[in-house]
């Protein structure tokens, strides 16, 4: 019960915020309520304890609400109402500088629904309903890049929207397929139909996962399916490119995990040569995006889009650790989800501290930073350590996990993808670092800084952000054995 109540009062929160337009209450109420969904997570993770599921249905198919969480669902969604709560936390003090006063009450509303359709499509087991989720957080996401009220915010949500529209047609012709064979909704319903394997069905269950797969790709930003998120995550209020990056592209990817390994299974996807070639596929493009996304991010010369190429790449990652096909790839991909979270909306809020305190984009114009704001740029430091993998931050951990993930799964070529990848993240990082203490416009700068740091209690949140990306990467243990849990709970499904 505890998951559909956090999703009714997120919902109800937006309306209450929407209707009353009053800035200030739409804030508090804001971080009221996600303080109290995590809460109310963790409660989840209590009683899913041990691998027991949380089951509640109501209604009557097809609009039947079924919920199934299990402990990754538990575990997620702890992870984005805390995530959530940091990243408002932390808007409070800086959204103003984006978006209009007016439209602030709007903004906050669109945060709590967004937030509830992405819980809905990781909770709800009914594949109409997911769809309809799925929908409806498109829309919500597209919104709070549009109101900021730039053409270029226009121009990226437009393209949002047309290319998630796109990939929510996939999904839905996925859906029908799956449907028209099983005549069942449920993703427990279908396995149930297909433990035994295909038989003359195979064909047609290829067909439906390549069009989910196809749909999830262009929901989550796997290259080439990419177009939408450097102008979207770029343009956006910093604080939605966080949300945007750390939560709204994972949301979906969770949704592939149940549909491959509790809708269809790890042995039927075992058993069939063509699945074990779509899985090859995603592994190959997990493997080209960890690649591409770094290039382009190299190329970049606006901070904002630099660190949204670099989601293209961290998306990669966690496709290449699904494409292996192993229950070890599947838990290196949550680690990473993990990771990339909450490292991710760290570096976007940083970046749009920059921004806000500097009104300077350009890279290259960055030199002397460090000086000016040694705490922001510390910690902006700290997460780009982490993206490249350096040991003592979480970054290493989830690249260690893919690392062990590969050689088990006997990919060995991978590897190489890996390491590559690795050190592009160094060249595109590394640079705004140095550039911060040591450009050549630095050594004048150190002279005689002049101070333009936020006040520590607005950066407060980020840097818990920054303290958990150190915590985890130096003990993980306690959401090692969550996601082990939950990994295993999918796995053998």
């Amino acid at each position: 019960m505890f998951a559909f109540s956090i999703i009714l009062l997120l919902i109800f929160s937006g309306i209450l915020a929407f209707i009353i337009k009053n800035v200030a209450f739409a804030k508090k109420m804001t971080l009221v309520v996600l303080a109290l969904c995590f809460v109310a997570s963790v409660k989840l993770v209590l009683d899913t304890y041990g691998g027991q599921v949380v089951y509640l249905t109501l209604g009557a198919p097809p609009w039947n609400f079924s919920l199934s969480v299990s402990r990754l669902e538990a575990f997620m969604s702890c992870l984005f109402t805390g995530i959530s709560f940091l990243i408002m936390w932390a808007s409070v003090s800086m959204i103003d500088h984006d978006v209009k006063e007016k439209r602030l009450p709007l903004y906050y509303a669109l945060i709590c629904w967004l937030l509830a359709m992405l819980l809905g499509v990781m909770f709800f087991d009914n594949l109409f309903n997911v769809f309809i989720f799925i929908d409806i957080s498109s829309f919500a996401a597209a919104c709070i890049v549009i109101i900021k009220d730039k053409p270029e915010n226009l121009r990226a949500g437009i393209k949002y929207i047309a290319l998630s529209i796109l990939g929510s047609g996939f999904i839905l012709m996925g859906i029908v397929v799956l449907f028209s064979l099983t005549g069942e909704l449920s993703l427990p319903a279908i396995h149930a139909v297909f433990h035994y394997g295909l038989g003359d069905n195979a064909d047609a269950v290829f067909y439906a996962l390549l069009f989910i797969t196809l749909g999830v790709g262009f929901k989550s930003a796997l290259f080439p399916m990419h177009l939408w998120l450097p102008d979207a995550h770029g343009t956006a209020p910093s604080p939605s490119s966080a949300i945007l990056s750390a939560l709204v592209l994972k949301a979906y990817i969770v949704f592939y995990i149940k549909i491959l390994y509790i809708a269809i299974g790890h042995d039927v996807l075992a058993s069939d040569e063509r699945l074990q070639q779509l899985l090859l596929a995603v592994l190959l493009l997990g493997a080209i995006a960890m690649l591409a996304g770094s290039i382009f991010a190299i190329l970049q010369t606006d901070i904002k889009r630099m660190i949204a190429y670099s989601s293209v790449a961290q998306i990669g990652y966690i496709f290449m650790g699904v494409g292996l096909g192993t229950e070890f790839g599947l838990y290196a991909a949550v680690f990473h989800i993990v990771a990339h979270a909450i490292t991710k909306a760290a570096l976007f809020l940083l970046a749009g501290s920059i921004i806000e305190q500097t009104d300077n984009r350009n890279l290259k114009e960055m030199d002397g930073l460090g000086y000016k704001m040694p705490i922001t740029i510390t910690m902006f430091t700290i997460g780009a350590l982490s993206m490249i993998g350096i040991p003592a931050f979480i970054g290493f951990n989830t690249k260690w996990n893919f690392a062990l993930a590969i050689m088990n799964s006997g990919f060995y070529w991978v590897m190489a993808a890996l390491a590559i990848s690795a050190l592009l993240n160094a060249c595109y990082y590394l640079p705004v670092v140095i550039r911060a203490f040591f450009g050549e416009k630095a050594r004048q700068v150190a002279d005689n800084p002049e101070k333009i740091e936020r006040p520590v209690r607005h950066l407060t949140p980020i840097m818990i952000l920054c303290f958990m990306v150190i915590l985890f990467g130096v003990y993980s243990a306690p959401i090692v054995s969550l996601i082990e849990a939950g990994v295993a709970f999918v796995w053998v499904t």
